[in-house]
């Protein structure tokens, strides 16, 4: 097979900025912002307090950040935070946040993905809760999540989780990196995410294309909170509006392609349901992610990965014998089409 163009499944944050996301920061309006007097960040500010309808929001540098920063403003050293072991939060970064926090998870394990009040219930109920013990004060969820095929969030679970958590005076944190792709599939206006949530993030650098940041929103006593944690951190900005004009460009041009890239994941799924020796880990992708099994193969994550490779399609290595491809703005039916030739020649080779 003859090696084109390279196509990268790997992750939405490979993606790069175009020229009209270039143009939007060649003509930003940039002061110091911690003076608060660079106009295109506040802008970028204004912008997303509006399209969520939220008090205050918070210009990070990560979407690791943003939760880092949300955990912090509503947990003190020793607290427990409550959350879903294949969350991004604890996934990746569970050893940051000891590290910074110094909080405790109290990982919940399901099938679903979803932390229904049952399962939360149980696992503030799984110790006694005296002084001596972590106290549960956050739970996190994810949207979409990413350990689950990039699945989405019932907001009626988010709904009854809420109200459920604020009788227990424990607050909710959504982890939205990818809530764009959840909101173009599920039609939930962002505004309905951010009102059952005390603080959720955002991010602009994955399937928006701009090239950096993530936004924390929420009530305005706990982003006060997380902007003294930001430059506590050494993550203050001065200059920061050039990025801020792009991913505010991002946002008003960005979000509604993002359906094309749910679309595409969905065929790739369907070209490989046609191939017997892999299958989908998880059902039909209701995003732009979706994860794949080769463990009938009887070959390692890297050399599978490295044999795409070497007809020029990078993919991501998830746990053993399970691989991830994420569709994003820079790739095309087409991109697709041969992504499935590629994956069905190396299948079929490790199958002889």
């Amino acid at each position: 097979m003859k090696k084109n163009k390279l196509i990268d499944l790997r992750s939405d944050t490979v993606t790069k900025p175009n020229q009209s996301i270039k143009d939007s920061m060649y003509h930003a309006q940039a002061g110091d912002y911690a003076y608060g007097e660079d106009i295109s960040a506040n802008e970028l500010v204004d912008y997303c307090k509006d399209l969520f309808q939220v008090e205050d929001a918070l210009f990070v540098t990560s979407g690791m950040f943003a939760n880092r920063a949300a955990i912090s403003s509503q947990t003190s050293p020793g607290d427990e935070v409550i959350t879903h072991y294949n969350y991004h939060i604890n996934f990746f970064d569970s050893a940051g946040n000891a590290k910074v926090n110094s909080i405790v998870f109290n990982c919940i394990h399901n099938d679903s993905g979803i932390l229904n009040i049952y399962d939360v219930q149980k696992s503030i109920e799984s110790k006694p809760r005296y002084k001596i013990f972590s106290q549960v004060k956050l739970v996190t969820i994810e949207n979409s999540i990413n350990g689950f095929n990039g699945k989405i969030y019932p907001i009626d679970e988010q709904i009854q989780l809420y109200h459920y958590l604020k009788n227990r005076g424990i607050n909710l944190h959504l982890d939205g990196a990818r809530i764009f792709n959840a909101h173009v599939e599920s039609k939930v206006p962002l505004s309905e995410y951010a009102k059952y949530t005390d603080t959720m993030s955002c991010c602009f650098s994955k399937g928006l294309g701009a090239p950096f940041g993530s936004m924390l929103l929420g009530k305005k006593q706990i982003i006060e909170k997380a902007r003294t944690m930001q430059v506590w951190l050494g993550s203050g900005y001065h200059q920061i509006g050039y990025y801020g004009a792009a991913a505010k460009y991002a946002l008003e041009n960005n979000i509604s392609r993002l359906k094309d890239d749910n679309d595409l994941a969905k065929l790739l799924a369907d070209k490989i349901k046609t191939l017997p020796q892999i299958s989908l880990i998880y059902p039909y992708p209701e995003t732009n992610i979706l994860a794949f099994s080769i463990k009938s193969l009887n070959v390692t994550n890297d050399d599978f990965i490295t044999e795409c490779q070497k007809y020029g399609l990078l993919l991501f290595p998830w746990l053993e014998g399970h691989i991830r491809a994420v569709v994003h703005m820079g790739i095309t039916k087409n991109d697709i089409e041969k992504s499935a030739e590629i994956i069905e020649v190396v299948v079929n080779k490790f199958s002889n």
